[in-house]
């Protein structure tokens, strides 16, 4: 038996007495062999307060968390996202928890499923909001930001700013920040927005039929729904006092918020791939954020992201991955350099992160990545095997690679590889749990 196997199976008695919401694995045949959690609610707790593309599946997250430490611990994802992995850290009661993320949506997001709110006390103002947004003497000035009327009706526009203007004048920050992220997902389900991919479309169907949402029904809906999520949070939540800290930041750089050599463990799950070609979240995150903030600067976020940037690409990547270099090579025989170029600024950033990281981790501790291989120009890349290769070059063991089915993960069914109109292929449909050791 290995030593992550012993591992593994030392911890299956921290299970005994799991959550029926998340996974209760027996042996160790059933930890190594279950990872869709397909029969799994992701949107339980906090988790479902606002959704997020490509986000962590809690049941997975905690999983990982439970068999690889102990709540003494301090973990930390550099990919913190709309924040599975605090969120799940609070829940167990970890003592140290760590995120890095440079989407400013995501952070407020964040922050507001991690603090602790009374759901009586946000309960008790939702009839405050609803008083005054029936009052039609009621004066605000109406949101302005790039592109607003291109995306929503005079009227959701009117609705929507009457809100945000109720809202914004919540004495407690809380309560405030907790309507603020109601009136962030429901920013998108009144807008003309396409819901069926993951970059911003105005849908054909709402345009033609001059879609005219009810904006204070999303908004009581949500609400309500928010309610009940609020109240099973803080049923778990108990006395656990997680030390969080949350850095908006780039992962590409090391912060000195956490210190060095110690984590025990890294767990995250970073792009795919470029935002132009996989999932932008700059794009999801671009209404509920002008709506928040009043700003476009968002509107460039996806540039700022791995692989963001194409210029001056540096190919000494290639010698730190094999793999890389061949199939780098696959696609220059069909598209000379631009989607090459593209490719390496993405593993270039990519392996970046794992140097920065590497700051922070113990030795011995465990640095576990959640990822998919995509399709460039017809070529599968193997960014499992990459990560391997990188990893090899800063101090770490390979020690396992789990596959799983991407079950609830906001993604496009179909993408184009080859920019060639009519033809697509299935997108990435599996991931890989990669299990890395610090030597």
């Amino acid at each position: 038996m290995t030593e992550l196997e012993k591992l593994i199976k030392n911890s299956l008695q921290k299970f005994l007495n799991e959550d029926e919401l998340y996974y209760r694995p027996n042996t160790l045949e059933e930890w190594e062999n279950t990872w869709d959690f397909g029969k799994f609610d992701p949107n339980i707790y906090n988790h479902g307060l606002h959704q997020y593309p490509a986000r962590f599946i809690p049941q997975l997250v905690r999983k990982i968390i439970k068999t690889f430490v102990s709540k003494d611990a301090s973990v930390l994802d550099i990919f913190s996202g709309s924040g599975t992995t605090l969120l799940e850290c609070k829940y167990l009661g970890i003592k140290n928890a760590y995120g890095i993320e440079l989407n400013p949506f995501a952070i407020f997001m964040t922050k507001t499923k991690l603090q602790d709110l009374d759901e009586n006390i946000a309960i008790e103002e939702i009839k405050k909001i609803e008083n005054k947004f029936s009052d039609k003497s009621y004066k605000f000035s109406l949101i302005s930001f790039k592109n607003i009327e291109f995306w929503y009706s005079k009227a959701a526009i009117s609705s929507l700013s009457k809100l945000f203007d109720i809202i914004s004048k919540i004495v407690d920050e809380k309560i405030k920040d907790f309507y603020l992220l109601v009136l962030c997902e429901i920013s998108r389900r009144t807008s003309f927005l396409d819901h069926g991919g993951f970059k911003m479309y105005r849908s054909k169907i709402k345009i033609n039929n001059y879609f005219e949402p009810d904006v204070w029904n999303e908004f009581f809906k949500t609400a309500q729904r928010n309610f009940e999520l609020l109240k099973k949070n803080n049923k778990i939540t108990g006395n656990n006092k997680t030390r969080q800290t949350l850095i908006y930041g780039d992962s590409r750089i090391i912060h000195s918020e956490i210190p060095e050599h110690s984590i025990d463990l890294i767990l995250t799950s970073p792009p795919y791939g470029d935002s132009k070609t996989t999932v932008a979240y700059g794009q999801y995150s671009r209404l509920p954020w002008q709506w928040l903030s009043q700003k476009d600067d968002i509107i460039q976020l996806d540039r700022s992201l791995l692989g963001g940037n194409t210029k001056n690409i540096d190919m000494s990547i290639l010698k730190l991955s094999n793999k890389l270099t061949e199939q780098s090579e696959e696609i220059a025989k069909v598209d000379n350099s631009k989607r090459v170029n593209d490719v390496i600024a993405f593993y270039t950033d990519l392996y970046s992160t794992l140097t920065s990281a590497n700051h922070y981790i113990k030795r011995g501790g465990y640095f576990i990545l959640v990822t998919g291989n995509r399709t460039v120009k017809k070529v599968y890349l193997r960014t499992d095997i990459i990560i391997t290769e990188f990893a090899k070059t800063l101090g770490y063991s390979a020690e396992k690679i789990y596959s799983r089915n991407i079950m609830n993960k906001r993604m496009a069914y179909k993408n184009s590889p080859t920019n060639e109109k009519g033809k697509t292929v299935h997108t990435m449909m599996t991931e890989n749990i990669i299990v890395l050791k610090k030597l």
